[in-house]
């Protein structure tokens, strides 16, 4: 009779085990999108020609750094070339996520949102978001907003390199995970 109760609960652990280990793993990048940060602009930068860089620094304020939006707008025309929005450390040089998108795509006056796999321990690390165009020229590039007066306090707004007065229109969302 004992091992008859032996070989039952050996049968139950294994599948139990794994369906434990199921629920943290896929359980833990489940969760809800929580915008952490939102700033607003009604000033365009100008426009991002080849090679131009426009970006905003901000400190994460919860793990799972998930993705942002950036406000852009094409000036009410097809543009013509390719830009790059991305993230990375600030001070790396390296991105963590990019897309290369075409111009011509983006809509005009309206978030660009870039989701990606939750960054796990990302609170209180200090990130970087950016546009920055290849090749296109005057009058053929799109653009970014951006406010005047520094209306985050937690990042600056740098345009090659270099810190500028102001913010982009930007939004930070987290993902608040099960665990």
């Amino acid at each position: 009779m004992k091992n008859m109760k032996q070989n039952r609960f050996k049968r139950f652990l294994i599948p139990i085990i794994l369906i434990v280990l199921f629920i943290y793993v896929y359980g833990g990048n489940v969760g809800k999108m929580t915008e952490v940060i939102s700033t607003d602009g009604t000033q365009p930068v100008g426009e991002i020609t080849g090679g131009t860089e426009i970006g905003q620094t901000f400190v994460s304020s919860m793990n799972n750094l998930s993705g942002f939006s950036i406000k852009l707008a094409t000036y009410a025309r097809m543009n013509e070339g390719h830009v790059t929005i991305g993230i990375r450390n600030y001070g790396d040089d390296q991105p963590i996520y990019s897309t290369r998108i075409k111009s011509e795509s983006l809509a005009d006056n309206a978030y660009y949102d870039m989701r990606f796999p939750p960054i796990k321990f990302s609170k209180g690390k200090k990130y970087y978001i950016y546009v920055n165009s290849e090749a296109s020229t005057a009058g053929h590039s799109i653009t970014a907003y951006m406010s005047k007066k520094d209306t985050y306090a937690g990042g600056s707004l740098i345009r090659n390199g270099k810190v500028e007065p102001g913010d982009l229109a930007f939004k930070v969302v987290c993902n608040r995970t099960l665990f």
